[in-house]
């Protein structure tokens, strides 16, 4: 959007719009929640409309991080996991040695 087709955050009535768009028509109308079942705080959702993007956009930007931090949150449990066999196998052969040794 450019700078002439923002919204005029200084409404409060545009920005309630806003949200009863990002709720009942994105949230509950594109994406099938229930009403009442994901809670839409203004404080979180402010920034987005300030940016002037749509509450689609602001959506999709929302699953989009929620898809990230999911992402990097399993790639380190697999790096943690791998760290966690490579340890157990280094101990094991350690036991097999000192018990070769013995």
């Amino acid at each position: 959007m450019t700078n002439s087709q923002q919204p005029d955050i200084s409404q409060p009535d545009k920005f309630e719009e806003w949200l009863r768009e990002l709720d009942e028509d994105v949230i509950q109308g594109q994406y099938g929640y229930e009403p009442g079942e994901l809670t839409v705080y203004s404080s979180h959702w402010r920034p987005l409309f300030e940016e002037g993007i749509s509450p689609l956009e602001a959506w999709k930007r929302a699953l989009d991080g929620h898809a990230n931090a999911r992402r990097e949150r399993e790639d380190a449990e697999r790096v943690n996991y791998a760290r966690i066999v490579d340890e157990d196998q280094a101990a094991v052969a350690r036991a097999r040695n000192g018990a070769a040794d013995e």
